[in-house]
């Protein structure tokens, strides 16, 4: 199933999953002082996921970036 976003939605989403990153970073963190071992492992791995949704999300709006840039040379090369 494709999605069709805008653009304001998909620099929503990236800045979201940024936030999840950083929070879930910053709760292994405070595990780790506390000694939750079990804890920081469900935080890391939160974190790595969250973190290749994001890159993936980067990644497909880089390339729409760069096939709008195309589009628009081509319309403006007729």
């Amino acid at each position: 199933m494709k999605l069709e976003l805008t653009y304001d939605e998909v620099s929503t989403i990236v800045a979201a999953l940024l936030t999840k990153v950083m929070t879930a970073e910053n709760n292994a963190l405070k595990c780790a002082k506390y000694g939750m071992d079990k804890d920081v492992e469900f935080w890391q791995e939160r974190a790595e996921n969250y973190n290749k949704v994001y890159e993936a999300v980067v990644a497909q709006r880089e390339q729409a970036d760069k096939e709008y840039e195309q589009a628009d040379a081509a319309l403006k090369a007729e």
